[in-house]
């Protein structure tokens, strides 16, 4: 089946069947939670919307948004994730594990606990500050050596640079602990609560870095083969490193911003869509955005369902499924080098 779905023919059509099953996802979205409404309801919503009808204001002013969100940061994260796994040229490449989460999330905990700052259109503009420079620290420390630049000092310079921005993290919070409760809305990581506010904050930067992440697919296919192949093909490597450094670090930002702590989504989509569709970064791109959608959906409807009334944070489900999916990338790229 995978060899058809690496045929032009065959990753149309899957385009196609992941469109299909985002639209039921997003539907499911709507109707599955605490309450399960059915499509009766969702087309009585949405055909005669009354503001005191109980039904139609959960599945508008709380169902919709968490959808809206999901899908958005879903995408979003995805694409910076296979972004990151092609400036590392490494398969852990994740915006989790080179420190940009725990970056992001620091930078947010220092304006929000120390300064006060409550306004979320500001707080992005941290969040975006606080995802480059976590990036920018582990490109700086991976290079720190006469052998230059390689995968695994990334990878290692991303752990040291994560470890040391939860450290301060943790810190800052035992230090001010009645800023605590201000914070756990981006430390639990979860799209309950969230508002169709928070994500138009940060929605114009997400779609355009999407969009242009789309157009650049041919160009990152030349730097895939490699800077020197690149440079002989005519292509500006620094121009390139930079422009996609700021749309990883856009994307991850971004979402960090709304949902807060959710990892490894970055780490799982790419590889799944690379599994379907091989190395083409054209297509991979595509597949990234939907596949992570429908991921990020899937994971929040089962913060519902597993254990209602009570709601798992996002963050405990994808670590869930990336924990383990990180170790069995690690394990199948040691294997391969031996």
């Amino acid at each position: 089946m995978l060899q058809h779905v690496k045929q032009n023919k065959g990753k149309m059509f899957g385009l196609f069947l992941l469109m299909v099953i985002l639209l039921v996802s997003m539907l499911f979205s709507l109707m599955f939670g605490k309450a399960h409404y059915t499509l009766a309801d969702l087309y009585s919503m949405v055909t005669s919307f009354h503001a005191h009808d109980l039904i139609h204001i959960i599945i508008w002013k709380e169902r919709f948004p968490r959808m809206v969100i999901a899908v958005v940061t879903g995408a979003s994260l995805s694409v910076s994730g296979l972004i990151s796994q092609l400036l590392t040229r490494n398969p852990l490449g994740s915006p989790s594990v080179l420190g940009i989460n725990s970056g992001t999330i620091f930078f947010i905990v220092v304006f929000v606990v120390i300064f006060k700052v409550s306004d979320l259109n500001i707080i992005v503009y941290f969040a975006f500050l606080g995802a480059l420079i976590a990036a920018i620290f582990v490109y700086f420390l991976g290079s720190l050596s006469y052998s230059g630049t390689t995968s695994v000092k990334i990878i290692l310079a991303g752990i040291a640079v994560n470890a040391t921005f939860v450290s301060f993290t943790q810190i800052i919070l035992l230090m001010n602990q009645k800023g605590m409760s201000d914070v756990l809305f981006w430390m639990a990581g979860t799209i309950s609560g969230r508002t169709l506010d928070m994500i138009l904050a940060v929605l114009p930067f997400l779609l355009i870095s999407l969009i242009v992440t789309c157009f650049l697919g041919r160009s990152m296919n030349i730097y895939a083969s490699g800077e020197k192949v690149a440079k002989g093909l005519g292509q500006n490597v620094i121009v390139m490193k930079v422009s996609l450094l700021v749309l990883m670090v856009v994307l991850a930002g971004g979402s960090l911003a709304v949902i807060g702590n959710v990892a490894f989504v970055g780490l799982i989509i790419p590889h799944l869509a690379k599994t379907l569709v091989g190395n083409s970064y054209t297509w991979m791109t595509s597949y990234s955005i939907l596949l992570g959608s429908i991921f990020m959906l899937v994971a929040d409807i089962s913060t519902r369902l597993i254990n209602p009334p009570a709601e798992i944070p996002l963050g405990v489900i994808t670590a869930f499924i990336g924990a383990p999916f990180f170790i069995y990338i690690a394990f199948k790229g040691g294997r391969a080098r031996g």
